[in-house]
Order: C-alpha cells, then sequence, then structure tokens
C-alpha cells in the first residue's frame, strides 16, 4: 500500500510542520521518500536537518543502503553531514557493512574529502566503535 507522502516530506526551508507527521510514520512506511528526505541533510545548517537525523538516528542500519550510497557520492559535505550529524551521534551501533563504509572513506579520502573533514570525522567513528585502520 502506498502512503500519502505529502506532508512528510519538508516543502521549503522554512516548513517545520511535516516532522510532526513524520514521527507518526514508521521506517518501512517512508521507504520511497528517504532520499528526498536525506538530500534535506546535505547541509545541517537548515532547520529541517536536525529533525530528520533525529528521526533517522535510531534507523540507521535500516537505510544503510541510502547512506551507503551518499558516502560512494562525489558529495563531500553532504558525506560529512552524514557522517557527523547521522553517524557519529546515533543512538545505535552502525552494521558492520556500514563501518565497512566508513573506513573505506577514511583510508581512501580524496583531496577534496580531506578538505571538508570527512576523514577526520570518519575517523572519529572509527575511534568510537573501536575498528582498527
Amino acid at each position: 500500500m502506498k502512503i500519502d507522502t505529502k506532508n512528510l516530506v519538508p516543502n521549503n526551508k522554512e516548513d517545520s510542520n511535516f516532522i510532526h507527521n513524520l514521527k507518526l510514520k514508521s521506517i518501512s512506511e517512508i521507504r520511497d521518500i528517504i532520499p528526498q528526505l536525506l538530500e534535506w541533510m546535505q547541509d545541517m545548517n537548515w532547520p529541517q536537518a536536525p529533525l530528520i537525523a533525529d528521526y533517522f538516528s535510531p534507523h540507521i542500519n535500516e537505510i544503510q543502503e541510502e547512506l551507503i550510497s551518499i558516502l560512494k557520492s562525489n558529495d563531500e559535505i553532504w558525506k560529512y553531514w552524514i557522517l557527523h550529524g547521522l553517524i557519529l551521534h546515533s543512538e545505535i551501533t552502525p552494521s558492520q557493512k556500514i563501518l565497512l563504509e566508513v573506513k573505506r572513506v577514511y583510508l581512501n579520502a580524496s583531496k577534496q574529502e580531506k578538505e571538508e573533514e570527512v576523514d577526520v570525522i570518519a575517523m572519529e567513528i572509527l575511534e568510537k566503535y573501536h575498528i582498527p585502520f
């Protein structure tokens, strides 16, 4: 059954009403809009970003494919915010698959990733979970 996603995704940078509706939905009910919601985490200075991070925090392993896709992208700032704003501060331990991707990011950081300190946040995550690198 397809749910009505209206009012679950912010309409603009002033919209904060969406979060009340989003919190009423399970991760499986919003599966189709997870990528749209994660796009709002491209800049954690946007008012919606921390709200979405709080919603996703206990579900990072359920959205691991979407997170890994972002970590494999060429958007260094988005990677930084996913690592810092979501994975580093999640209430749960990231899956082995997520941690392996974080390790890959750390070990193979590009010049741009180093400039945006993506590697630094990746290292903090690896240290937090005692992953050797």
